[in-house]
């Protein structure tokens, strides 16, 4: 990407000056930060609980000498991490002490990790764990192979005694991790995310946050979303305790009431979906320990907020970013501001966000465009294509410190006159129907302002000609199911929409599909009905 005029000529002084100001602080931060700290709390925290899984509570003691212990095994198995032998290790391993322990010794030992979801097809996790360069996928008992074609490392296998180890202090553009994303082609790509990205998230998380001997912080998002390498580390960097969710308790609103009361669990995260479902079950009122909630990984409505600030005295905190960026590039406290929309708030340390238009030039404060990323998180690239080379990654035509890359992110944002960032959706949540364009989001939340109902999510489908139509899902009450629920959203959204954004189709659902990551699975909505139901005023074609 390059600029053959000035990229802020569409920018008066004063636009200028609140784009500028808003941009992340510099802060130093070494990559070698997180191993170091961890390392040495291990040995000066000896005696404090680490984590707790279930019934089994670990001291920091114990976790080291188990991370030392596997990372003595790494080395004996050929792979000790010098600069001219970092390796990529696969991890397929559910959640609990043992995945702890095991990513904190590959990353300790000088290499990567690449996460392998243990409820995945064994086909699917054997080509994710080869294309990520996987040298060995790490187990935890059990028949299971973990990947097909590559050799197996059970952690709790037989090894040398434990005994104490020096880290293997990684440079900045070494790899902590490969994340496999979806594609838009529909191939999983792999994100090469650095050491140098890491680190700074982990810094910039606990400066604005401040973890503290007395936090308790859930293990609980899947290990395939990048949200979990901060619930990983960030604990054990800071001195506290993690709390291990079962797996399959993350999508379960009781199951999560359950583990948070009986452990006094103080710092979470949720995807907006899921934080609904949490909510509607009383999750704020009946969880009064939190003190930090954090949401990401989908839009955060202004409803939800409320909800939230209704039933619990925590802080909420609203993050975005993609994996391809070090987990997430801006925060916005929403716990004291009731904005609709709900900001993503300002960039993180040593993070700038420009919002370019279709000529690459920066907007102005108030029109929408594309989010670019660049900073020291934005990852090295895709597996198998270099930063350089990738579309995606290419160098920004503003100045920028040596070594930021910058990511082309695909969403929409935009600058607020107060200094913020909106987020507008993904470019491609935009369709056009009949010649229109349609934005999704603007659907989904004139349907959830209807009073019996609780969630919403809008797709495309073709109707019998072939056309392509509007469907909207709604999450109705208990109560409004008995009735022409169908017709009454119908003219709720005539009173508050354009006609050309108006569904084809309203289908009313129990519930809205997640996938595993506890997002809205749009991709697992049914398509709708040839015939339409009736209603008070007839749908459009």
């Amino acid at each position: 990407m390059s600029f053959d005029q000035d990229p802020w000529s569409r920018c008066s002084p004063a636009d200028r000056k609140i784009i500028e100001e808003l941009q992340g602080h510099p802060q130093d931060v070494s990559p070698d930060e997180v191993v170091l700290r961890i390392a040495g709390n291990y040995r000066d925290l000896g005696a404090r609980i680490a984590l707790v899984d279930g019934d089994r509570e670990w001291t920091y003691e114990e976790l080291g000498q188990r991370v030392s212990a596997l990372g003595a095994r790494l080395r004996t198995a050929g792979a000790e991490g010098t600069a001219k032998n970092r390796k990529t290790f696969a991890v397929a391993i559910g959640r609990s002490a043992e995945l702890v322990a095991a990513t904190h010794a590959v990353a300790l030992s000088g290499h990567a990790y690449c996460p392998l979801g243990i409820g995945d097809p064994l086909a699917w996790r054997s080509s994710i764990a080869s294309r990520g360069g996987a040298a060995a996928v790490l187990v935890a008992g059990g028949a299971d192979p973990g990947a097909e074609g590559i050799p197996r490392l059970d952690v709790n296998g037989p090894g040398p005694a434990a005994a104490a180890f020096d880290p293997v202090p990684p440079g900045a553009d070494d790899l902590s991790q490969v994340i496999f994303t979806s594609g838009s082609t529909g191939r999983p790509k792999g994100v090469l995310c650095t050491h140098g990205g890491f680190a700074n998230r982990i810094h910039w998380m606990q400066r604005a946050f401040e973890l503290t001997p007395d936090d308790r912080v859930a293990l609980k998002t899947p290990f395939t979303f990048d949200v979990a390498g901060w619930e990983l580390f960030w604990p054990q960097y800071a001195g506290a305790r993690t709390v291990v969710v079962p797996d399959g308790a993350h999508a379960s609103p009781e199951a999560l009431i359950d583990v948070f009361t009986r452990h006094g669990v103080t710092v979470t995260h949720f995807v907006p979906s899921m934080l609904r479902l949490w909510l509607q079950a009383g999750g704020g009122r009946r969880c009064p320990e939190l003190r930090l909630v954090f949401c990401s990984g989908e839009a955060l409505g202004a409803d939800l907020v409320e909800e939230f600030r209704s039933q619990s005295g925590a802080r909420l905190h609203n993050l975005y970013g993609p994996t391809e960026a070090s987990i997430d590039v801006t925060h916005f406290d929403a716990s004291e501001h009731a904005r609709t929309p709900v900001p993503i708030g300002r960039p993180i340390a040593n993070t700038r966000i420009y919002v370019l238009d279709e000529d690459r030039k920066v907007c102005p404060v108030g029109e929408t465009g594309e989010i670019y990323i660049n900073g020291l998180g934005v990852a090295a690239g895709y597996t198998g294509v270099d930063a350089g080379e990738n579309e995606r990654f290419a160098p920004l035509g503003l100045p920028a410190p040596d070594g930021w890359r910058t990511f082309r992110t695909g969403d929409r944002g935009t600058y607020t006159p107060d200094g913020r960032i909106e987020f507008g959706g993904r470019t491609d949540d935009q369709v056009k129907i009949r010649g229109q364009r349609i934005e999704l989001g603007e659907l989904e939340a004139a349907v959830r302002s209807h009073p019996a109902v609780t969630d919403a999510c809008a797709r495309t489908y073709e109707n019998g000609t072939g056309r392509l139509c509007l469907s909207v899902y709604a999450v109705v009450t208990p109560e409004a199911r008995g009735g022409d629920i169908t017709g009454e959203i119908t003219e709720h959204l005539v009173q508050c929409l354009p006609s050309r954004s108006l569904p084809g189709r309203i289908v009313p659902v129990d519930e809205l599909p997640l996938s595993a990551h506890g997002k809205t699975d749009r991709s697992r909505l049914p398509v709708p009905a040839r015939t339409r139901p009736e209603s008070g005023r007839p749908f459009l074609p």
